[in-house]
């Protein structure tokens, strides 16, 4: 009974605003998600609903770029022109449909709206990461941006302004595509050198550039296979093109201007016996590899990651204890 009487003053209180007289201290959308829109004539916003009120801001969707922000150091975005942040009271409640649809419903009707005149957005972007404990290696997944509004001053519908000094938006989160599986795929090479080694799936590609002599046509003794350290020369990258690339792209230097380069991540220097870690076996290759008495073509090289991790604007995450970079064979 009391939440039914309390319902019943609230709803008197809003229908009460229609004459521009209405005041709050402040927004309270703290337990409801972000949802976002992207109109042909509204374009990009985001906004959160609360039963029948909304609040939207409305800025360049490359605002949330992918890159975490340094402590203390937020992204601002000025508000003002294109970059808008509005609140509405509506006349009854709303879902995401009222609110995306490129010509409103009917109903519900908003009664009221005030518009930020001034103001700064910050955006602090961290990112998130999903962890295999027992690999040992992690994924981005994605990035939270929270969002406060500073120092915001509303004009509201009559005409008076109301200023708030610090408006808590919430968060926004945005994906990241993960690294492909390149789990089966071949390693492949530009050139006879073996100092240049490729993978590729679609827009992809998992480069290692490494000092060729790691790959002799040598069988290595069992358990101990040659080893090296991730260091200026020997260099893993995971690289993101905005199409899908072929082996002709791969080996072509200079590089092409497309497809373009999107991300780039880099594998950090390793230390010995703790970190980012090449391990190579080198084992016989027969003409039919079940029967050791067949012609001997060449030597299998095995290349296996340990504890490498990858590195972006700061952000980094792990490709494992033991990574199965692949194998190639090398020609007598």
């Amino acid at each position: 009974m009391k939440r039914f009487i309390g319902f019943l003053v609230l709803m008197f209180t809003l229908n009460a605003c229609d004459d521009g007289d209405f005041d709050i201290e402040t927004f309270n959308f703290s337990d409801v998600s972000t949802n976002q829109c992207n109109s042909g004539v509204s374009g990009f916003f985001i906004y959160k609903i609360n039963n029948v009120e909304v609040l939207l801001v409305q800025i360049p969707e490359s605002n949330f770029i992918n890159e975490i922000t340094t402590p203390g150091t937020p992204r601002p975005v000025n508000i003002g022109g294109a970059n808008k942040v509005i609140y509405r009271i509506y006349d009854g409640t709303l879902t995401t449909g009222d609110i995306c649809n490129t010509i409103p419903p009917a109903t519900p009707v908003v009664t009221e709206e005030w518009n930020a005149l001034a103001g700064t957005i910050e955006i602090v972007t961290t990112v998130n990461k999903t962890v295999n404990e027992t690999l040992n290696s992690s994924i981005i997944t994605g990035y939270t941006h929270n969002i406060i509004l500073r120092n915001v001053n509303f004009q509201k519908g009559n005409g008076k302004e109301q200023l708030f000094e610090s408006l808590t938006f919430g968060n926004y989160i945005t994906s990241a595509t993960p690294p492909a599986n390149f789990e089966g795929f071949a390693v492949k090479n530009c050139s006879t050198d073996y100092n240049f080694l490729y993978k590729i799936s679609g827009t992809q590609a998992l480069t290692f550039a490494v000092d060729a002599t790691l790959f002799q046509n040598e069988v290595t003794p069992v358990d101990s296979p040659r080893k090296a350290l991730i260091d200026d020369t020997n260099q893993v990258e995971l690289r993101y093109y905005s199409d899908n690339i072929n082996d002709a792209f791969a080996c072509t230097s200079p590089p092409l201007s497309y497809p373009v380069l999107d991300q780039k991540w880099v594998s950090e220097d390793g230390v010995t016996n703790v970190s980012g870690m090449i391990e190579v076996t080198t084992t016989e290759e027969y003409l039919i590899p079940t029967d050791n008495q067949s012609p001997l073509v060449g030597y299998r090289q095995k290349v296996t990651l340990k504890k490498v991790t990858m590195l972006s604007n700061g952000v980094t995450f792990k490709l494992g204890d033991v990574y199965e970079y692949g194998e190639f064979v090398t020609p007598l």
